[in-house]
């Protein structure tokens, strides 16, 4: 096979502190349906046809398991193997998956700051499609914060035949499809997640989705507003109990291979930024930048870490 490359975005997996609550809160607030529970994971679809989108995974830590791309076929998915193994990366063989995650063939590889990526071909489609608007119809796109993103996006575009769409100056957007990004790298001090972000039929259905969040009491962290950077996407945002920023959102551009990237200083020079509806008026609340920068997750987590030392030196002391 000439040019082997990934075609889509499956979803995302979580580690979550409490399972239980976690599922919960994304049947219920966000609006996926529970397609499955295996010992310590959960399985979630959104109303498309994909098996599932999301994946919970009970963890004494939280943060992103993995993240999970489509390939056409069986032939697609050793080709893609085939070349990883070519250039060095660290993956293992491709292999039948679990029925329970819809079945399928794939292969797990690690990209250059860790994160580990799954590419699979085959897996179980849903024959129902709920047209309900207002429940995400899958995941749009996944934000990766890393140290170095251009050599994370490098990794992207030579292993998995992604192309480059756009730079702001501070995040490189990449696609494997007709949608402007599926991944998009930021600049940080490591790797986190910064967002996902879940897709909405139309800006009424989104609407009705931020209704649903904001009548749950959930806070609207930023929003609602429309990208005047790469991607030009209606934003909505909020953060998840785990400490995770997630995003429910529509109207992102369809390009192809006709589409003109373009650089931080072109849309540095756009006239409204950050949203083209009110520029610098809407910005996101101090809370909604500490969970796109990792902070929360990496608070949560040493606050853990340090409870439980707690209660092991008082077990030791008593």
């Amino acid at each position: 096979m000439a040019d082997p490359r990934v075609t889509g975005l499956r979803g995302i997996e979580l580690a979550v502190f409490d399972l239980a609550a976690s599922a919960a809160f994304y049947k219920t607030c966000w609006a996926l349906e529970l397609v499955g529970q295996s010992g310590d994971r959960a399985f979630l679809r959104a109303a498309g046809a994909e098996h599932h989108v999301l994946t919970l995974h009970q963890r004494p830590r939280a943060g992103v398991v993995r993240v999970n791309f489509a390939a056409p076929d069986r032939a697609s998915v050793d080709a893609l193997h085939a070349k990883a193994q070519a250039l060095g990366a660290t993956t293992h063989a491709p292999q039948a998956l679990m029925k329970e995650e819809g079945g399928g063939y794939g292969f797990e590889i690690v990209t250059p700051e860790g994160q580990l990526l799954r590419v699979s071909s085959d897996v179980a489609l849903h024959a129902d499609v709920d047209p309900d608007t207002a429940r995400p119809t899958k995941v749009n796109h996944v934000v990766l914060n890393a140290a170095d993103m251009d050599l994370q996006m490098k990794f992207f575009c030579d292993m998995l035949g992604f192309k480059f769409s756009d730079c702001n100056g501070h995040m490189n957007f990449i696609r494997c499809s007709a949608n402007h990004h599926s991944i998009a790298l930021a600049k940080s001090d490591g790797p986190s997640l910064n967002h996902v972000a879940f897709e909405m039929e139309d800006i009424d259905g989104l609407m009705r989705g931020v209704g649903r969040m904001r009548l749950a009491e959930h806070e609207l962290g930023w929003g609602v507003g429309r990208h005047a950077g790469p991607g030009r996407n209606v934003f909505s945002y909020f953060v998840d109990p785990n400490g995770f920023a997630i995003e429910y959102t529509t109207d992102v551009d369809q390009v192809d291979d006709s589409y003109v990237s373009r650089s931080g200083e072109y849309w540095a020079n756009l006239p409204l930024r950050p949203c083209a509806w009110a520029g610098a008026k809407m910005m996101a609340t101090p809370r909604m930048r500490e969970a796109m920068g990792g902070k929360l997750i990496a608070a949560a987590n040493a606050a853990l870490a340090q409870s439980c030392d707690d209660a092991i030196s008082n077990k030791m002391a008593g």
